[in-house]
């Protein structure tokens, strides 16, 4: 390709190459591993490029979903609220005879907060508001042991009327309940067993009278325990009718 080229033109390109020839020699020469290597790094290289992309269309499709979420939940939680505030107070009202509770959701703010308000608190509490027929009661901590054991009461059974668990297990909650109030409290059990089976220990004979069941522990003179239990609706069909005097 070079036979028309000028002598001297010849004489130089010669040169090159040969200079070329011992700097590829001194680099150590052409490796062909070196290609394939290029070529599956390019591969490689087109293949993370792609589950890259794939990761970050994941990514924002999973933070859609979290504020889809975030956004039902809120609205869940909200309407729950409600609602338990609603039977809140309608229970309560039914335990004083009178009066009005409500429940508030409130932000909690620590000292760490205070210090530093550009965190905002992730931690929530409740408020009860309450108002006693005849009293001027606004807060919990005006209300005697009595009252407040009423107010807890009324709470946990809204919260079990609006979502009803398998089972509620109740432990001397009527301990410090009057007469009158025990036939109350009695009342709710009955209306809350058509929603969830209920465990009650007590020792209060009006709450007795609303179980369907009644199991009793007691010790004899050997010291040992037995279980006696009662069904009502079968002890009522064997004594029968009461008799007329």
């Amino acid at each position: 390709r070079g036979m028309g080229w000028p002598e001297e033109e010849r004489s130089k390109e010669y040169q090159k190459i040969q200079r070329l020839r011992i700097k590829l020699e001194e680099a150590g020469g052409v490796n062909p591993q070196i290609l394939q290597e290029y070529e599956e790094v390019q591969q490689r290289d087109a293949f993370l490029a792609k589950e890259l992309n794939d990761l970050e269309r994941t990514e924002k499709s999973l933070r859609e979903l979290q504020q889809q979420l975030e956004t039902e939940l809120e609205q869940s939680f909200s309407q729950g609220v409600k609602k338990i505030n609603e039977k809140f107070n309608e229970l309560f009202q039914a335990m004083f005879g009178g009066g009005s509770a409500k429940l508030t959701v409130i932000k909690l703010r620590s000292r760490e907060d205070e210090e530093n308000s550009e965190r905002p608190s992730e931690e929530f509490g409740v408020d009860i508001a309450v108002d006693i027929p005849r009293k001027r009661v606004k807060n919990l901590d005006m209300l005697s042991g009595g009252e407040r054991a009423l107010t807890s009461i009324a709470l946990l059974f809204a919260v079990s009327f609006v979502n009803p668990p398998p089972f509620l297990v109740l432990d001397e909650t009527d301990a410090a309940l009057d007469e009158a109030n025990s036939q109350r409290y009695g009342a709710m059990l009955r209306n809350l067993s058509d929603k969830t089976q209920l465990i009650v220990i007590t020792h209060n004979r009006q709450t007795m009278k609303e179980a369907g069941v009644l199991y009793g522990v007691t010790m004899g003179t050997d010291g040992v325990s037995r279980l006696l239990s009662l069904k009502f609706e079968e002890a009522a069909v064997v004594s029968g009718p009461p008799h007329e005097s």
